[in-house]
């Protein structure tokens, strides 16, 4: 195996390629790194030459037209990310060039990040920790606190996020709706313990609602203000997906309310304006864009897709996390 590893080596390189998985690399075939922090196609069409794989992340050149007619022997992208749609052309696929993503190990980790999200806002962790560490107060009377045991979950989205997230409420007792464009199959349906509904009724009758769907064209401000005004009265909303999938004025608009809450994890702008009317309003707890994948699986997805694309060169052996050109069209622009 011959590989193009198409990122600049800075801090988040390092989370990715730490000493062990760069030792570990270069024992599997010889890797061509960047060494250099202005990255020009000229710089990368040279790079690739006679390279089998392009191994690529957040930020790294998509692999252009251009630059697959300097290479003739490419065989597979991988990509450490999890949507592969900002650095994949249309040609890839049509060369029959192979694609493989983190995809499966990010949709996991999101999805424990939502239930933990879930978690933290319902039985408001942030707030009592801070109430007791700053202002020394114990407890109070009116004390509340919720749970995720025995609600009623709308997941928005049943892909591998949502998938995740049906598996691992399993054990909560939960009464769990999935809204998809796509039917979901009755075997999917038992093993995961889902019925499959409309978005409007997942937003007037669920108790937590789950967004899991890709960013694109269909799914821009899909949540809007009419569905946003059906959410019930204390009810949760969390967004793990895109911030661009929520129309975040009508969103404010709603929470400003106070009907229900919200943990965002993303934003129509990020970061986020430090402005926004959002970081001022108690029923919305915010997080920088960190619910998949917890930084120390990046060194572990790395591990695995590096071996799996040298097993894959040089031993013919099956792609595991395969993406196809039809996942592709339909996975996040970014």
């Amino acid at each position: 195996m011959k590989a193009l590893v198409a990122i600049k080596r800075d801090k988040t390189f390092e989370t990715f390629f730490t000493k062990e998985n760069v030792s570990f690399a270069e024992t599997l075939g010889e890797i061509v790194w960047l060494d250099t922090e202005d990255v020009t196609e000229d710089i990368l069409k040279e790079k690739i030459k006679d390279c089998d794989v392009y191994v690529t992340c957040w930020g790294s050149p998509p692999l252009t037209p251009k630059l697959l007619e300097c290479a003739p022997n490419l065989r597979l992208h991988t990509h450490l990310g999890s949507t592969v749609a900002p650095v994949v052309c249309n040609e890839v696929c049509e060369k029959g060039i192979r694609v493989i993503s983190g995809f499966d190990y990010y949709s996991k980790s999101t999805a424990e990040g939502v239930v933990a999200y879930s978690l933290a806002a319902l039985r408001k962790i942030p707030f009592f920790s801070t109430r007791l560490k700053k202002h020394k107060i114990w407890s109070e009377a009116d004390d509340y606190t919720d749970g995720i045991i025995g609600k009623k979950v709308g997941i928005v989205g049943f892909g591998g996020v949502g998938r995740y997230i049906a598996k691992m409420l399993s054990n909560f007792d939960v009464n769990i709706s999935a809204y998809d464009i796509a039917e979901i199959s009755k075997q999917d349906k038992k093993f995961y313990g889902v019925e499959q509904c409309g978005i409007e009724e997942i937003f007037s009758t669920c108790d937590i609602i789950s967004l899991n769907l890709p960013y694109n064209d269909s799914t821009y401000h899909i949540v809007d203000d009419a569905l946003l005004s059906k959410i019930k009265q204390g009810a949760l909303l969390v967004n793990t997906a895109r911030g661009a999938i929520i129309d975040e004025t009508a969103l404010i608009k709603q929470l400003q309310k106070g009907n229900f809450n919200a943990v965002l994890d993303v934003y129509e702008k990020e970061p986020i304006d430090m402005e926004s009317p959002l970081l001022s309003l108690d029923n919305a707890l915010l997080l920088p864009h960190q619910a998949g994948p917890t930084v120390n699986l990046r060194a572990v997805i790395t591990k695995a897709l590096i071996k799996e694309s040298a097993d894959f060169i040089d031993g013919n052996l099956p792609l595991k996390n395969e993406i196809s050109a039809e996942r592709i069209k339909n996975m996040s622009k970014f």
